[in-house]
């Protein structure tokens, strides 16, 4: 996400954040203890995301509670909350390996992502519980143009933002998935900073019409010229 901010075609407003990948992979595996509650709501608060109607996360395949805690994983995919529809909206380029993962940030942050950034609660048991071992079965229906289904209304008078897994271009090899989520992320962020904010179907059309095959090789070249230019200044400096 650092390229995408360091990128001249980006303009990122206040109003949108993207996660530093780290932070997600932590938020992501907060599923239990009160330690976990206490990370996820400072994490909400200090960064103000109640103010944030677009809030981009990175989702690895890392998982902590397994024992996984050395860096292992080997594939990344976006998770796009869009306060405006009150929805987390998952993209993989490798269908269905990331839902689990994605499933598990979703119900760690969920309640704290409501219309106004308020904690929800639902008394039905949590969504990865469900998927506990259906790993790579997709929860919930695709979508390309069609509409989002709504959100569900929960005790309190809150809501609870709704998790969609969307119809998103597939990676030739398994090792460009990073290549995908950065022309994703983009495309998110260029087409929302145009004021098409309303209309959630036609971002993921936007999605499929823009980020093709070609990203694995015009977003490598990218990605390598930015790396190059830094080295340059590290190496003048």
């Amino acid at each position: 996400f650092n390229y995408l901010l360091s990128s001249s075609s980006i303009k990122t407003d206040d109003d949108i954040m993207l996660v530093n990948p780290t932070t997600s992979l932590i938020l992501a595996n907060c599923v239990d203890g009160d330690d976990d509650n206490k990370f996820v709501e400072e994490f909400v608060q200090s960064n103000n995301l109640s103010s944030k109607r677009l809030v981009l996360f990175g989702v690895h395949d890392t998982d902590f509670g397994a024992g996984d805690d050395s860096g292992g994983g080997s594939h990344w995919s976006i998770h796009q909350y869009d306060r405006t529809k009150n929805s987390f909206m998952h993209y993989d380029s490798m269908e269905g390996v990331n839902n689990f993962h994605a499933m598990k940030l979703y119900d760690a942050i969920k309640e704290y992502m409501g219309p106004g950034g308020s904690e929800v609660s639902s008394s039905s048991p949590t969504s990865v519980k469900k998927q506990k071992n259906k790993k790579k079965k997709k929860f919930v229906q695709s979508v390309s143009k069609s509409e989002l289904p709504k959100p569900e209304s929960v005790g309190g008078g809150g809501v609870l933002s709704i998790f969609v897994e969307c119809k998103t271009p597939q990676q030739t090899y398994g090792y460009d998935c990073g290549l995908y989520v950065l022309a994703i992320a983009r495309e998110v962020c260029q087409w929302w900073s145009n004021g098409n904010n309303n209309k959630s179907g036609d971002m993921v059309k936007a999605i499929e019409k823009h980020v093709d095959h070609s990203v694995e090789v015009k977003m490598r070249s990218e990605v390598l010229e930015i790396i190059h230019d830094l080295t340059n200044k590290s190496t003048t400096n």
